[in-house]
């Protein structure tokens, strides 16, 4: 091959190169944007609670959870308007019992607090500002976490009173929306 023939073939691999970087890039893009469709995360709200509502469902991730404690996915229902329950199983048949509804003004909070939760531990949480304590609910106490969400929400979860704090802790940080 003459000095030529070589001259014009590394001018045509050089006008290619741009091309060939950019089906390449594009490969690696839909190949990463791929990967996510497949591993992101699917809510376990069902469609049809999820849309009834005007605020966001927010749960406890079940690979977030502690060793033991099992998100219920048959649990969910919307038993009044406005209002998404479910639960999270443990331990031998107890479970915490999650309540979300629209998010009350903050002064409403606070008088929830005062009436109900005045003795309470104040938790920065990923989804919000939680207060935790235990309510009597006449009959029986009981734990009561409150969590005022970062959006919308506001989520109420009771659970029996000698559940383990550093585990509901757990619970607590694996709430999403």
């Amino acid at each position: 091959m003459g000095e030529h023939q070589r001259s014009k073939t590394i001018k045509k691999l050089f006008l290619l190169a741009p091309a060939i970087l950019i089906l390449i890039g594009a490969g690696v893009g839909i190949g990463i944007g791929g990967w996510l469709y497949v591993h992101r995360s699917i809510s376990p709200v069902p469609k049809s609670i999820a849309k009834s509502v005007n605020f966001d469902v927010y749960y406890p991730e079940q690979k977030k959870l502690p060793a033991g404690y099992t998100l219920d996915l048959r649990s969910f229902a919307s038993p009044q308007k406005g209002v998404v329950i479910y639960s999270v199983d443990y331990g031998n048949g107890k479970k915490l019992v999650f309540s979300v509804q629209q998010k009350p003004s903050d002064s409403d909070i606070a008088g929830f607090y005062a009436n109900h939760l005045s003795l309470h531990t104040n938790i920065q949480l990923p989804a919000g500002a939680a207060a935790s304590g235990a309510i009597n609910t006449g009959n029986q106490l009981r734990s009561l976490v409150s969590i005022s969400t970062n959006t919308n929400a506001w989520i109420l979860i009771t659970g029996p009173p000698d559940i383990n704090q550093s585990q509901l802790k757990q619970v607590l940080q694996a709430i999403v929306e």
